[in-house]
């Protein structure tokens, strides 16, 4: 019985669901759940330590957590996942990093978070001396959902069988694409033009003469990565400085957060190796994981199957020299 037990602990680092896992070993369900549940004192973070530099980001979870939505918690220098944490709310987050000392709390220097407001009250209460970053992705993705809302407004008002509407349909992804990403050489028939032989930038002069509103939505998008590409202060206030209520209507929300935020952004011009590319990496396992279990309804086995999946998670590191230790009893009996 011992020696399954630990051939199931060394099961459970592959993508693997908790029924298979059984099935593979013959035993039930509730034996693999057993297992896990012992594995409590393994996954408890060391709460008299916090990197210099980290950053947290929040997911789709499930049921378990307060609205769906838990967080996970990175080093953002060597990308080791630390924790994650099962709710996203304020009142959550902050009974959580007490749980730290206070010590380990003002040794944090950086936080890479999005444009959440009230995670920037909650971060300068829980770490005085950490720098707030807003995150690059986050950033843009303001002004990506605005144009994308835009292009939609702009299609819906000009028809469904119009022909502005099948060419704002159909090269969507170009309109999105950053400027210095575009073609100017590639010559290709373009159906929605008459099969007319246009480069990608010709296409993209053709959408814009379609409606004011979206040129003027494209480009303060492309602006606003321009100026976060280049980490230039000063194309960034130049666009900050444009007044909300000539922007787009999607725009105009977007305009207010980025100036809320503007600081934060600046910093992250700084700090730009800090980002949270490495989390939203993580994020796109965390959804394999969840889709090959069908879903999670108990939060801690949630986090031990991340947490071992994870290869670069400090908890992982400690996890996999305690199963190379197992192993090397199991082949020395």
């Amino acid at each position: 019985a011992t020696s399954i037990k630990q051939r199931i602990m060394m099961q459970l680092v592959k993508n693997e669901s908790q029924t298979d896992i059984a099935d593979d070993f013959s035993v039930s369900g509730w034996t693999v759940r057993r297992v896990i549940n012992h594995l409590d004192h393994v996954f408890k973070p060391n709460y008299h330590w916090l990197p210099r530099h980290i950053a947290f980001d929040d997911f789709h979870s499930g049921r378990f957590a307060p609205s769906g939505m838990s967080m996970i918690l990175v080093n953002i220098e060597n990308h080791r996942t630390l924790n994650i944490i099962l709710s996203r709310r304020s009142s959550f987050l902050r009974n959580y990093f007490l749980r730290y000392s206070h010590r380990a709390r003002l040794a944090v220097q950086t936080v890479t978070v999005d444009l959440y407001t009230p995670y920037r009250r909650l971060i300068q209460e829980l770490f005085p001396h950490a720098l707030i970053i807003a995150d690059h992705f986050h950033v843009v993705a303001q002004a990506y959902r605005a144009l994308n809302q835009t292009r939609i407004k702009v299609m819906n008002r000009a028809g469904k069988s119009s022909r502005q509407w099948r060419a704002l349909k159909h090269f969507w992804k170009l309109l999105l694409t950053p400027s210095a990403l575009l073609k100017y050489d590639n010559f290709w028939r373009r159906r929605n033009f008459g099969y007319a032989q246009l480069t990608d930038i010709e296409v993209i002069h053709r959408l814009l003469a379609f409606d004011d509103e979206l040129k003027q939505a494209y480009q303060y998008y492309q602006g606003l990565i321009l100026a976060v590409n280049h980490r230039s202060k000063s194309a960034l206030n130049q666009l900050l400085a444009i007044k909300w209520t000539a922007l787009p209507q999607a725009f105009q929300k977007v305009q207010r957060t980025l100036r809320t935020h503007r600081q934060k952004i600046i910093a992250s011009f700084k700090y730009d190796h800090y980002t949270n590319g490495p989390v939203e990496g993580t994020n796109n396992k965390i959804k394999v994981i969840k889709r090959t279990a069908y879903g999670f309804r108990n939060f801690f086995h949630f986090r031990v199957r991340i947490l071992i999946s994870l290869p670069n998670s400090y908890i992982a590191i400690n996890w996999h020299n305690k199963t190379a230790h197992v192993q090397g009893q199991a082949r020395a009996a």
